[in-house]
């Protein structure tokens, strides 16, 4: 990759980087701190949930969340206000990620060409499809989430 291209990748992985802190100071801990850059390699991948939503327009991408199923429930119980044994069901725990990931993307739809457009969340156990153009992994809380950025191709 070319100097631009690492600096283009470095400033919207900052871009995504800054959003996720803010929806998640916002929307799921009402402070903020609890979100942050994970130090040191990310941990090996298991079995995990995404939510996703696609922004079509000039450069159409797609922007995933991507955690374990534990860290997705306790970040559906957190979005719900519910206390750390309260049980919250499969969906509630697809409606509230799908949530963060809709949050997320709506704000990187803004540093988008303008007339971008903003689809519906889609939360599944298999990743989406689509290049991968930036990848964050971030820590919450002690849990791993990725948050992604895919290229995707015009229709």
């Amino acid at each position: 990759m070319t100097a631009a291209g690492t600096a283009i990748e470095d400033a919207r992985a900052a871009s995504v980087l800054a959003v996720a802190e803010d929806v998640f100071t916002t929307m799921v801990d009402g402070e903020p701190g609890h979100l942050r850059p994970r130090q040191g390699a990310a941990a090996p991948s298991g079995s995990r949930l995404h939510a996703w939503v696609d922004i079509a327009g000039t450069y159409p991408v797609r922007v995933v969340l991507a955690a374990g199923h534990g860290t997705a429930r306790r970040l559906a119980r957190a979005l719900a206000g519910c206390g750390p044994e309260e049980d919250v069901d499969d969906a509630e725990v697809a409606d509230a990620f799908g949530e963060v990931a809709n949050m997320i993307g709506g704000n990187l739809k803004v540093t988008l060409p303008p007339g971008s457009r903003l689809g519906l969340p889609e939360v599944a156990e298999e990743p989406p499809a689509g290049e991968h153009r930036v990848n964050v992994t971030l820590e919450w809380r002690g849990d791993e989430i990725v948050v992604s950025m895919l290229a995707l191709t015009r229709e």
